[in-house]
């Protein structure tokens, strides 16, 4: 068994920044459409007043990432919008979650 080489601190804080800029457009492009936040705010039981108490959390980053892989269509709008791949928005809700997980 390998063991895990540990990621420099410097190159961890990159990515989750990197991958806080993900999720924050995603919820721009969300917010720019009712017909996109709407179900994210149901889905979520958050009402548009809770969005800015909750947006610095990374479960919330995780939770909204979440509903966007779900939601093929809203993805590839995103990504296409965004001009990132797909993929991005996947490991940036990896990073998300594991930085969650650290308490970071």
């Amino acid at each position: 068994m390998q063991s895990r080489k540990s990621t420099p601190k410097s190159t961890r804080l990159s990515s989750q920044r990197a991958a806080r800029e993900v999720s924050l457009g995603a919820l721009g492009f969300l917010a720019g459409d009712p017909e996109r936040i709407g179900p994210f705010l149901a889905e979520s039981g958050l009402s548009p007043a809770d969005l800015r108490g909750v947006a610095g959390s990374a479960a919330f980053h995780v939770a909204l990432l979440d509903f966007l892989i779900n939601r093929q269509d809203l993805l590839i709008a995103y990504a296409e919008q965004a001009k990132i791949e797909p993929g991005h928005v996947v490991a940036a809700r990896e990073i998300l979650a594991h930085a969650d997980m650290a308490g970071d």
